[in-house]
């Protein structure tokens, strides 16, 4: 098993004295129950139960008192709970409400007690069931997707990572650094983050054995969907699964995606399940250009997919084809928007926090700014260009309306950071920094615009 970034947090929420229960939420197959059980590793007792047992679902229907549920799951096991030393998992928790609910004795009784929960489906099975977690008694992380460093990581490139992490502006990248570098990218935009994807390469360094494995996950997710919607649910479902790598990049039309096969409403119904869980994200459109950003009601959003390996394999692309741009252009951009988004998902576990895109529409003039980000008190403007060339006229209408001094492009070219000065088409004229990254330093983003943003000053 590879090494995941989220085990930094698990570990400091184990070492927390105020922790609380902690439920793990994530897609199916990114790897919560292998992560939980390579946690372990750090404990005296390790205590797995699978809430898709109905023996072990019974447990918590039938007990509501603490200490006779401890007792109870010792006799099950045939191990003692120590609170200090025992971790308590609660695997497919989705599947008991009663065991959700009684997370908040386990805070206020056991609070000395290791209890985590993970499930794929919570948000589906409380939106469809109408329960909702202890407010104020347990607490989140998040697991997305193998991202590109731990893909790195995976790959034990640690010269490489070791680069990465020190590599500070304005410093040129050498090119034999460079090369590889994009040659990593392209192998990871093929792969993807899933994690059976990523073994299947380590092992097998075939990206034709990684296809099949992908296929293999794609029709599992297909199959899974009557597990958490109706009949009638089902096929707008799978045609939204379908067609969601075709729209990267792309505002969604649900009349469009809905073609004459379903009405808008009933393929706006199926994302919001596929949002529930967690296979596709929304990014949503805002005017703002100040904290706090607040999504445009009756705006179509864009939409994350799970996983950039499961869409450059529904695009059926070849690595030669991602690394050259040797396809659509519409998906050249779309393909580089759909790895950004995904890494910066990742890059928060703490918060399923929305995405957003700045959107101005005026008459006789629309602009599109990728991504607006907020980490802290910050507002960030990400604009994104497949190439090395092209314009920023989104970047620098979104500049000249907020007063903001510095802006972000992700490209295919050299990190920089420098000065401009742009006559825009209205004649007003605006002075600005650009720190331009390549994807690959996307990780980095905002360490990097901290750094230049302090050194300017």
């Amino acid at each position: 098993m590879f090494d995941r970034k989220i085990e930094k947090q698990l570990q400091e929420w184990k070492d927390r004295h105020s922790r609380k229960p902690l439920i793990l939420r994530g897609a199916r197959q990114t790897g919560k129950t292998t992560i939980i059980r390579k946690f372990s590793s750090s404990f005296k007792v390790f205590i797995e139960l699978n809430l898709e047992k109905d023996s072990i679902k019974r447990l918590f229907q039938e007990i509501k008192d603490i200490s006779l549920l401890i007792q109870s799951i010792e006799a099950v096991v045939n191990q003692k709970i120590i609170p200090g030393e025992t971790l308590l998992f609660l695997d497919e928790i989705q599947n008991s409400p009663n065991a959700i609910k009684l997370l908040r004795y386990f805070h206020e009784e056991l609070p000395a007690l290791h209890v985590v929960g993970a499930g794929s489906l919570l948000e589906v099975r409380m939106k469809k069931e109408g329960w909702s977690f202890p407010v104020g008694r347990v607490e989140f992380l998040y697991l997305y997707p193998v991202n590109f460093e731990e893909f790195l990581l995976a790959l034990k490139e640690k010269i490489v990572i070791e680069y990465l992490l020190a590599y500070k502006l304005p410093t040129a990248v050498p090119a034999a650094i460079n090369d590889k570098l994009v040659n990593l990218l392209a192998d990871y935009m093929i792969v993807g983050g899933m994690p059976e994807a990523v073994k299947e390469y380590l092992d097998s360094r075939s990206f034709v054995a990684v296809r099949k494995k992908q296929e293999a996950l794609v029709q599992s997710f297909r199959e899974d969907f009557v597990k958490y919607s109706s009949p009638s649910e089902v096929e707008y479902l799978k045609l939204l699964w379908d067609k969601i790598p075709f729209e990267i990049g792309a505002r969604l039309n649900y009349s469009r995606l809905a073609g004459g096969n379903a009405k808008s409403r009933n393929i706006a119904n199926a994302f919001d399940i596929m949002h529930e869980a967690m296979l596709v994200e929304r990014i949503f459109p805002t005017t703002a250009i100040t904290l706090p950003l607040v999504k445009k009601n009756k705006s179509a959003p864009k939409a994350v997919f799970l996983d950039i390996g499961l869409c450059t394999h529904a695009l059926n692309l070849t690595r030669d084809q991602v690394k050259e741009k040797v396809i659509n252009p519409t998906y050249v951009g779309g393909l580089l928007e759909a790895f950004v988004g995904q890494e910066l998902l990742a890059g928060n576990p703490y918060d399923r926090s929305q995405l957003y895109f700045w959107l101005r529409e005026e008459k006789g003039s629309v602009a599109e700014l990728d991504f607006v980000l907020q980490p802290g008190s910050e507002l960030l403007p990400v604009e994104i260009k497949a190439g090395s060339q092209g314009s920023l006229k989104s970047l620098h209408q979104f500049l000249a309306k907020s007063k903001k001094k510095v802006g972000i492009r992700v490209y295919n070219g050299e990190p920089e950071f420098r000065e401009f000065a742009v006559n825009l088409s209205t004649g007003q004229a605006i002075k600005y920094s650009l720190l331009s990254l390549p994807a690959y330093l996307i990780f980095r983003l905002v360490d990097l615009y901290r750094e230049s943003c302090c050194h300017e000053n």
